[in-house]
């Protein structure tokens, strides 16, 4: 079994993160890379997580968020 890495990594079992990653490149390539989306898919997805009961560590420092 593969180990992630990062700030989500307590989370992957509990919320796939498949679906976030494609919603995100796809929401990334409409709006030209805007970095307040790339905020936006992490924020969603750090609520998520924590909703399932998930450590998330600090996500916004290395995203730059």
């Amino acid at each position: 079994k593969k180990s992630f890495q990062g700030p989500f990594r307590a989370c992957h079992d509990l919320v796939k993160p498949q679906d976030f990653y494609r919603n995100c490149l796809s929401d990334l390539c409409l709006n030209n890379g805007a970095k307040s989306i790339l905020c936006q898919v992490l924020e969603t997805y750090a609520a998520m997580c924590q909703k399932h009961g998930a450590m998330v560590h600090d996500w916004r420092t290395p995203s730059g968020c």
